[in-house]
């Protein structure tokens, strides 16, 4: 008949209870690191495409146990779906990610791995600066009068001049380049100077017509539309990084995000729920890549005015 589990270790004395903590630890660092694994974000070139193949290949070192000699070789494991590839990526960096600036850095994947630096930025929507530049215009009081939480969102400044409080979605580096939010471009800085202009217009929708105008402006696929309608050919040539991404995949992880600030922007009562509806509908119909829509046509107008 065995002995209880407390008994044993009382009748073994100390060289027992040693012994249970020696393999105690082993059992907690063994799922301390399985669980670490787990969480593990995904690291660049963790699969690559073959062009047009669409397989995935590994390379797999020479085993003189097996009877391989020589170099590496070569094999074919599974079709490489590009669909599935930006899943992963979409997944792996969190992309689409809506939180505060200070938020983000908590949780941004380069302080899990240092192998993601420079791979996401957080893209504060609408941008910070043409938040600033409204700070001090005489018609923030108009503002105040139709918007209070907008308006109170943009004072916010004073004492977070950074904007860590503010709203950001978690993007690729090279999408946050591309964006007409983004940079010093002059097309860059006028698109800015237009979404002040929305903001300090005083109109009961200027926070809807906001969101869409960043919406648009901020898209690195529809800012790439803007530069080529406006005939800047080259600058309409997208920015290469560390991570490639399908342009359905942009989509997606833009779609998702875009949904989720709609969802933010509500909850703080700078829209309301029939205003977040409807532009949930424009989002998942991906107005903001329509060239047909009013908005759109006035950013390019705005940026033609500027060349004329």
């Amino acid at each position: 008949m065995g002995l209880p589990a407390l008994g044993l270790l009382g009748f073994l004395g100390p060289v027992g209870w040693g012994a249970a903590a020696v393999v105690g630890g082993v059992i907690l660092i063994t799922v301390v690191k399985k669980n670490r694994e787990e969480k593990q974000w995904i690291s660049p070139g963790t699969q690559q495409c073959f062009d047009d193949e669409r397989t995935l290949y590994k390379k797999e070192k020479s085993n003189e146990a097996s009877g391989e000699t020589g170099n590496a070789s070569k094999k074919r494991e599974e079709p490489c779906r590009h669909d599935e590839h930006d899943d992963d990526i979409i997944k792996g960096y969190g992309l689409g990610y809506v939180g505060t600036y200070k938020d983000d850095k908590k949780f941004r994947p380069s302080r899990c791995d240092k192998d993601n630096e420079g791979i996401t930025e957080a893209d504060h929507i609408p941008p910070k600066d043409c938040l600033k530049k409204a700070l001090n215009d005489v018609r923030m009081d108009r503002l105040l009068q139709v918007n209070p939480r907008l308006h109170e969102m943009i004072m916010s400044l004073v004492y977070d001049p950074t904007g860590q409080k503010l709203l950001t979605m978690r993007v690729l580096y090279q999408d946050h380049r591309d964006a007409l939010t983004t940079g010093s471009s002059k097309e860059s800085k006028i698109c800015r100077w237009l979404l002040t202009q929305t903001i300090l217009s005083g109109k009961y929708d200027c926070a809807v017509k906001m969101l869409k105008q960043a919406f648009i402006m901020g898209h690195p696929i529809a800012s790439q539309m803007l530069r080529y309608d406006a005939g800047f050919v080259d600058a309409a040539l997208r920015t290469d990084g560390k991570v490639d991404m399908s342009d359905e995949g942009t989509r997606n992880y833009y779609r998702y995000g875009y949904t989720d600030l709609v969802d933010e922007y509500l909850y703080k009562g700078i829209i309301n729920k029939n205003q977040a509806q409807d532009l949930k509908i424009w989002v998942k119909k991906e107005m903001h890549l329509d060239r047909d829509t009013p908005e759109y046509k006035e950013i390019l107008e705005d940026i033609n005015d500027l060349y004329d």
